[in-house]
């Protein structure tokens, strides 16, 4: 059985770089909304995020549900090498440093921590070190910096989007 990071690496091979936008959204836009955040521009935290907006690629889990995409669950392992080898064309994250990767997101409710269990996504992560422990990004509400309301995470990452009479518009 082929090792994941091979199994990345092939498939990095095949289809080539990442595109510039998933669901969308792009890396500079990952940015401006981590720069709002006060979290910086972290480029590994930038990079997780918009991995976990790859709803292109297959579900790495040999047990996920039919049809699933790495947006709708992915394992540290990969989210490193999502990262390492898709994005950046290089070798898989070190799974220590998901500490600045994973965890300032998840801290705020922007990466929702999930378990595959018996092919399906479930909430939590309902057994320590499990390897069918994941993430997903999340929904969560974002104050504004005055306090004043609150934003949707789409809001911010797609922009705001006004109702019309046909439906919702950018």
């Amino acid at each position: 059985m082929a090792l994941l990071h091979d199994k990345v690496a092939q498939l990095r091979a095949k289809r080539g770089p990442m595109p510039d936008a998933l669901q969308g959204v792009t890396k500079d836009r990952i940015r401006a909304v981590l720069q709002y955040l006060d979290l910086g521009s972290n480029a590994d935290l930038v990079d997780c995020t918009f991995a976990m907006l790859d709803d292109q690629t297959a579900s790495w889990f040999t047990k996920a549900p039919k049809g699933a995409t790495i947006a709708d669950g992915a394992s540290t392992a990969h989210l490193a090498c999502h990262i390492g080898i898709l994005q950046r064309d290089s070798g898989k994250l070190d799974r220590e440093g998901r500490d600045y990767w994973i965890k300032p997101l998840r801290e705020l409710g922007g990466f929702e921590a999930i378990t595959l269990e018996n092919g399906e996504f479930i909430p939590g992560h309902v057994k320590a070190k499990s390897p069918n422990s994941c993430y997903r990004l999340d929904e969560v509400d974002l104050p504004e910096r005055s306090g004043e309301h609150q934003l949707r995470n789409q809001e911010v990452f797609y922009g705001k989007r006004e109702q019309t009479d046909a439906g919702v518009s950018a």
